[in-house]
């Protein structure tokens, strides 16, 4: 099925990066003429969110013990990307509950690789939120691709979350020592080079709920 995993910080210090949100789109306002706009110690704080969406997979795994739920994400839009850099492998992780619920209200993720100790790197507690139906009620998953700009949008219950991809215009630069996103807008602002940051920063995701009238409470660009 398709997913939308938004990560966004809880405060956010710039009005410049909130200028996004509050004005309504038009020629004289898109998201890249305000990106413009910005400072560049903005641009470098605004690099520092994380939305990715793609498909996730779910089987089992019995060859580590007991059979095990185990979930891999494959990322078709991702903050993180950066160009010759793809990842190395997908993302994976083990499904635990011991909610009798069905389907579960809290579950944990636990990464599927671990250290030399065969622990796991990371685990992440994840909760149901009021409005989702438990996963009985509406539940929609798109993606769509359109002249090379990608999307996707996933709906569960009364909640909807979004992810559009960037807005190339040709000019961006590659910086081969660059592994990540923030890495890669911090290198291109040293050299001078906004336009790349820019591109970059261009990718859009968020939340939002249906009985508000699809409006978007929560998001990248606000």
């Amino acid at each position: 099925t398709l997913f939308v995993d938004l990560r966004i910080p809880r405060s956010k210090p710039l009005d410049e990066w909130e200028m996004m949100g509050r004005q309504p789109k038009s020629s004289n306002n898109d998201p890249r003429a305000i990106l413009e706009s910005m400072s560049d110690s903005a641009l470098r704080l605004y690099a520092r969110q994380h939305v990715f969406g793609g498909y996730s997979v779910l089987t089992t795994e019995s060859g580590k013990g007991p059979e095990r739920a185990l979930c891999t994400r494959h990322h078709c839009l991702d903050w993180n990307y950066v160009k010759g850099k793809p990842r190395p492998r997908p993302n994976k992780w083990y499904i635990e509950s011991n909610d009798s619920t069905s389907p579960p209200n809290i579950w944990k993720e636990w990464s599927y690789s671990t250290d030399e100790n065969g622990q796991c790197y990371y685990f992440e507690t994840w909760q149901r939120i009021e409005g989702d139906d438990n996963g009985k009620g509406l539940r929609l998953a798109m993606r769509r691709t359109d002249d090379g700009n990608d999307g996707i949008l996933v709906v569960v219950g009364d909640h909807f979350n979004y992810i559009l991809g960037r807005r190339w215009n040709g000019n961006e630069k590659t910086y081969p020592n660059a592994n990540s996103l923030v890495e890669l807008v911090d290198t291109s602002i040293d050299n001078g080079d906004r336009e790349t940051a820019i591109s970059h920063l261009t990718l859009d995701g968020g939340h939002g709920t249906i009985s508000s009238g699809w409006k978007i409470d929560c998001a990248i660009q606000s």
